[in-house]
Formats: structure tokens, sequence, C-alpha cells
């Protein structure tokens, strides 16, 4: 029986979907271990075990120690069927001290297209780490290239997608708690992976159906952009500069990933990324999909 004294989220999340879902399930996982699921009270005491450890804006090469007592939740996004780059490049940050054993839930959350190989890529990762992953979920995020106009997971996680994060936090809790909770169990996903979509600039040709023009190589500002400054505050690779010479916002391609968290956070509107495959993404991937687990 392993039970559970503190819980910790690691996540990288720019549009902040995987944070969301990954402090969901430690939610409710910490309602499980205290036995207060439906009682409000305790729930808000029982949030004390949790705390969240978020790399999205944190660029350092410091360590994260993690100790015995502690259970991990790990999130992160996907991009084109794999864990994003950065969030890899970050998580490896992650170190156990000796003897310690760390339990860990792994978690992904994707554009309503599909996570393809993110999930045992992420699991398989928990494991190089030194951590020991017994229990993962996929789940939808609002797409990254998502607009007002061509919409595609909107507003999600929505209310549904975080009860469904907290039930199965709950059930991580308990079979934690169980014999046999670090038994070998399904994720689905393929090894090998994928092979990582090449970082070119997707063009109208190579894009069904999309009949626009070519993709911008990373988001762009709008003549008239008060410069407040947002967009930079929020990119997670420092990729954007305010250049009070010429008044504009500059973007360095090479450090973009093209996450759209500026885009998202724009105040004004003002910051768009018009990529033809959005097109493609609301035509074809419009239908709700719902929250994948395994135990």
């Amino acid at each position: 029986m392993n039970t559970i004294t503190a819980i910790t989220v690691i996540c990288f999340s720019p549009t902040h979907t995987s944070k969301t879902i990954a402090e969901a399930v430690a939610a409710g996982m910490a309602r499980a271990r205290c036995g207060s699921e439906g009682n409000a009270e305790a729930s808000a005491s029982c949030s004390m075990l949790v705390r969240t450890i978020d790399l999205t804006l944190d660029r350092s090469d410091e360590p994260i120690i993690l100790t015995s007592g502690e259970t991990v939740v790990l999130g992160a996004p996907v991009y084109a069927g794999r864990v994003a780059p950065e969030a890899v490049r970050r998580l490896k940050r992650i170190q156990v001290a000796a003897g310690a054993s760390i339990p860990a839930v792994v978690t992904v959350t994707y554009g309503n297209r599909d996570y393809e190989d993110a999930l045992v890529e992420l699991y398989d990762m928990a494991l190089l780490l030194g951590l020991t992953p017994f229990a993962a979920g996929a789940f939808i995020g609002e797409h990254s290239y998502s607009t007002p106009g061509m919409p595609v997971a909107e507003g999600r996680p929505d209310s549904m997608d975080l009860a469904d994060a907290s039930i199965f936090g709950g059930e991580c809790a308990r079979k934690l708690e169980s014999p046999g909770a670090f038994a070998p169990f399904h994720i689905k996903g393929n090894r090998p992976y994928k092979e990582p979509a090449r970082p070119s600039t997707p063009t109208a040709a190579s894009q069904p159906h999309s009949g626009t023009a070519s993709t911008p190589a990373v988001p762009v500002s709008a003549d008239g952009c008060p410069l407040c400054g947002e967009c930079a505050a929020v990119c997670p690779t420092g990729a954007i500069v305010l250049d009070s010479g010429s008044m504009k916002v500059l973007t360095a391609p090479s450090l973009c990933i093209r996450c759209c968290a500026c885009v998202k956070a724009c105040p004004a509107g003002m910051r768009t990324y018009s990529t033809p495959f959005a097109a493609f993404l609301h035509e074809h991937c419009s239908t709700r999909r719902e929250p994948e687990t395994f135990l």
C-alpha cells in the first residue's frame, strides 16, 4: 500500500490547458486521499496537499528534486501526436532523490485531433526520469490554432472535462493504495513513436482543402498594436521582444514553438497566427472527443 502524503503537479502549459487538467487530477487525488469527496470544507483543507511546479515560463536548468512521500502528476501538451519538444526538455530537469520512490500519473492534453504516441512517450519518459508511473490519461484542450471564426475544441477543458479529470484522480488515489498498484498496465500508443513533424512552415498546397495563402513563420501583430507587452510576457521561450525603435513586436522564428500563447493572451486581439491547418482542423476535427484514461 502506498499512501499519498503530498502531490506535486509538474507541467509545461503555454495556453494553460495541460496545467488545468493536471491540477484537476491532483485535486481529485487529494480529495480521495482525505476522504473528502463531496465535502467542500474538507476538500479545501485537502488542497494543501497539492503544489504546482509550472515550467512554462521557467527557462532555468535548475534540477527539480523529488523526495519520498511525493506523488507526481505530469502534464504536457501534444504537438503533432508527440509530447511537445519544449516540454520534454524542461521535464528532464526532474531528479529523484537517492532511495526515493515516486509514483507518477502522466497526462497529456491535445486539441481534439489525436494524441497518437504522446501518452506512451510521456510514460516512457517518466520511467527514464526514475519515476514509477501507475496511471495515464489523455484529455482535450482548445487547439492552439483555434480561432473564434474556426473553433477547434473551443473552451476546453470544460466543466465535464474537469469533472472527468477529478474522477480519474480519485481512481488514481484508490489504485495507489491498493495491492499491485504498480503492475504493468496498457496505454494506447506505439513504440517506436511516430516521426516528429518537421519544423518547416506549412503551405496551402500541403494542407487538404485549405484554399488559403501560406502560413506565416510565426504569429504576427497587426498594425496599431499598442505594444502592451503581454505577448512577450507569456512567451515560454522568450521569442518575442518589443522593438522601441520600430515600435513593432519582433518574434524570432528560431525560438518560436508556435504554441500561440501570445495569440490567446493578446488583450487587444491583434496577435494572430493564420495557418491553413486551422481550417482543416475545423472541418475534420470538430466532433467532440472524450478523455481516455488508463489504470
